[in-house]
């Protein structure tokens, strides 16, 4: 079994105790566990042959024989058991945008449904909306949301980029290629795609295709033909590789990239330049007497006036980040201890990291109350006394409640370094509602950062209903930061919204919010949308040191 088959088996073991409204901390233990081998970079085959997997973060002695039986045979009795009770059905429901376990859990225990079909055919025959807690409007919005489901055939960057990475290294090793590139959405970091494009420059088209189609990961080869070839990766991922002479490639990558409006813009297809052996980007480019445009920038969004007129934006990249302002320890739901989360920041280069475990009004991802907060802020004391490589701040992701205030009082939150108000509650509030709630987080003078503003989770949950322009202009007079959270699932602000708090002057704060030591990389996400909504390393808080940054929060 691979890291993820192991991963996603204990994740189901979460959710099915969760359903089964279980002990929450059992809960936690599994979803740490799950957490841990989704960020291992080592194979778990190797760590079980070698006798570690006890020492993979959040894996105790019960939890290891579990892993220890799924590799031996390929399943587990427990997991059986449990789905006896609890059908991969049921936990199908929980894709669908905006559904939670107790939604779940009512459901399969008051109507019986077992799966996405029935609980459609429930919704139209206005089952739901007699359940207690549920209502006409949740039920609406399960009707939404599998429509949604269905239509639904892009996936997420943080699942397409890594395979699209192993078979690009995959086909760069062979000796026929000469140049090879992810080109398309991907390259421009849209936060979904449709499929995976490979650009190859290559002597011997025969060489690729061999080493194409016998990539591990390769489902089925659709279509093969000159210069082309088509298929399906793991998951059902599309992909194409496409195939040039080494003189088109460069000409090839501009074209690949797209976007379509772009290139329509450039009228790069035209003629005129087709005898020309163009050595980089750069010089095509030049061709067209324009500055070379980033590929996150080539969504016609004025980046072709912008380089007509030597007006782009020196984008932030990866050696300006300085630090992550919002981490998980294992205080709260996150599986690593802070000491190995500090090293591994310390390896990233970084000169700070704040750990923001979650507030009291989280018992299910461990949230922590004061006296636990406190005693978390004397290990930070004691681990920076020891070591400062890399300072470790105090923080505290608190939650925003449903009338605006936080779950701390003042007094606990002026001993934080820095303190994110995020919601994780009440979803559904009307647009002026859960506007006016986030505008009264913001005008509390102890809140640094607004975490994953809209609360999208891409491809499972929408965006919650807000007035933009309010909360733009209400953080802006108040010099609150926004959260541009890396983590592909969420890539929330989106990069639109970005660019308008720029106009703003808003300033943002690129997170990972790790829950593992590995989780830090994902920073590479939220460079790649930060990029896309055209900020600068003077927008961008946690390019600062952090003396720049208390003196902004300070203000």
């Amino acid at each position: 079994m691979t890291n993820r088959e192991v991963a996603k088996t204990l994740d189901n073991i979460a959710d099915i105790l969760q359903i089964k409204d279980e002990n929450p901390f059992k809960v936690r233990a599994y979803r740490q566990a799950a957490n841990s081998i989704y960020g291992l970079d080592e194979n778990i085959n190797y760590l079980y042959k070698k006798g570690l997997l006890g020492d993979i973060p959040g894996v105790g002695k019960a939890i290891q024989a579990k892993i220890e039986e799924l590799l031996d045979k390929g399943n587990l009795e427990y997991y059986d058991a449990l789905l006896q009770e609890v059908p991969q059905g049921v936990l199908d429901i929980l894709t669908i945008p905006g559904i939670g376990h107790k939604t779940v859990q009512i459901l399969f225990a008051k109507l019986g449904i077992i799966d996405i079909n029935e609980l459609l055919q429930a919704a139209l025959n206005q089952k739901i909306r007699t359940l207690p807690g549920i209502g006409a409007k949740t039920e609406c919005a399960i009707i939404n949301g599998i429509e949604m489901l269905k239509e639904n055939k892009h996936y997420t960057l943080g699942l397409v980029l890594p395979i699209a990475e192993e078979l690009l290294a995959h086909l760069k090793e062979s000796e026929q290629v000469l140049n090879a590139a992810l080109v398309g959405s991907i390259r421009r970091g849209k936060p979904l795609v449709s499929d995976i494009d490979i650009l190859v420059s290559a002597e011997d088209e025969a060489g690729v295709r061999y080493n194409t189609a016998n990539f591990r990961a390769v489902k089925q080869i659709i279509n093969s033909e000159a210069g082309h070839i088509e298929g399906l990766l793991q998951y059902n991922i599309p992909f194409e590789v496409i195939i040039v002479a080494d003189k088109d490639y460069y000409k090839s990558l501009l074209r690949t990239t797209g976007s379509k409006d772009h290139i329509k813009h450039l009228q790069i297809l035209n003629n005129r330049d087709a005898a020309k052996d163009y050595q980089s980007e750069y010089q095509v480019y030049s061709f067209y007497n324009l500055d070379y445009i980033p590929p996150e920038l080539r969504e016609d969004q004025g980046e072709i006036e912008a380089a007509a007129e030597d007006s782009l934006p020196q984008l932030v990249n990866e050696d300006d980040i300085q630090g992550d302002l919002h981490v998980h320890s294992n205080w709260s739901d996150g599986s690593g201890k802070i000491a190995e989360i500090a090293q591994m920041a310390d390896s990233l280069n970084y000169s700070y990291i704040a750990i923001t475990d979650h507030s009291r009004s989280l018992p299910i991802s461990g949230g922590l109350n004061e006296e636990r907060l406190m005693a978390q802020g004397q290990e930070i004391d004691q681990l920076n006394a020891a070591d400062n490589r890399i300072k470790i701040l105090k923080g505290t992701e608190a939650d925003i409640l449903k009338d605006g205030s936080l779950d701390f009082s003042a007094e606990t939150l002026r001993e934080m370094d820095i303190v994110i108000g995020s919601i994780h509650s009440n979803f559904r509030l009307e647009k002026e509602k859960q506007t006016d709630r986030i505008v009264q987080a913001m005008k509390n003078e102890n809140v640094d950062i607004i975490g994953h503003l809209s609360g999208r989770l891409l491809n499972r949950r929408p965006a919650y209903e807000l007035d933009y322009d309010r909360i733009l202009d209400e953080a802006s007079k108040n010099r609150v930061i926004l959260e541009m959270n890396s983590h592909p699932d969420r890539l929330d602000i989106d990069a639109e919204l970005a660019r308008k708090a720029r106009e703003y002057n808003i300033k943002i704060a690129i997170n990972s919010d790790a829950h593992h030591k590995q989780d830090l990389k994902l920073i590479k996400y939220g460079l790649m949308n930060a990029r896309r909504g055209w900020l600068e390393k003077k927008d961008v808080v946690n390019t600062w040191s952090w003396e720049e940054i208390k003196a902004y929060i300070k203000k």
